[in-house]
């Protein structure tokens, strides 16, 4: 688990810190993990808005190329990175959060929000999602993909963010398919299907 310094809400995170391996927090992340009474495994970035105690393992990377974010993820090998507290607060904290998940394709993270979790669209992936649920992609750039279990298909668009976006679709069917032809885009769902996407990034 990554912890940033967003959006929080304490109970949440607790929830998510019992069913992970490590808890790495990204500078001011950590603030808001200690104040929430989790403690970290270890805290990482240029530490310039961390503030309290921390007696454990801190790695200070003081280079202004790259958010504390990107830091976390540069520096921690996992299978699979859940990121809370990267969304909501502050926009263009939010914005760099979706850029750098397309920057890292072979790291799969998935970025949980008080409504909403994303994450960049694999080549392939098939989610469990029920009828009506919402369903969003948006590209980060020139993309095309097909799609299936979708009320309006994706098939045959030429996406990119000046042009035609795929934000508040609808589920048609109980499975969701997604095939990238060219380019990354982000998808959007319901946190309530945190647990299907993680399962459809995982299998």
């Amino acid at each position: 688990m990554l912890i940033g310094g967003g959006f929080w809400d304490s109970e949440a995170a607790q929830f998510i810190v019992d069913s992970v391996s490590a808890v790495i927090c990204a500078d001011s992340g950590g603030s808001a993990a200690i104040d929430a009474g989790i403690t970290p495994d270890m805290i990482i970035g240029d530490m310039d808005s961390f503030t309290g105690q921390f007696d454990g393992t801190v790695i200070h990377l003081s280079e202004q190329d790259s958010t504390d974010f990107e830091k976390c993820l540069y520096s921690v090998k996992a299978p699979f990175y859940i990121g809370y507290g990267f969304l909501g607060g502050r926009l263009d904290h939010e914005l760099a959060a979706l850029s750098i998940l397309t920057r890292y394709p072979e790291k799969t993270v998935v970025l949980i929000g008080e409504k909403d979790i994303c994450f960049r669209c694999p080549d392939e992936i098939t989610m469990n999602i029920e009828k009506g649920a919402r369903f969003s992609v948006f590209p980060m750039g020139d993309v095309e993909m097909k799609s299936t279990g979708l009320e309006w298909p994706l098939d045959g668009l030429k996406m990119s963010p000046k042009t035609q976006i795929a934000t508040s679709n609808r589920v048609s069917d109980d499975q969701v398919t997604l095939s990238v032809d060219k380019g990354d885009s982000i998808v959007m769902v319901p946190l309530a299907y945190m647990d299907a996407v993680i399962a459809a990034l995982t299998s």
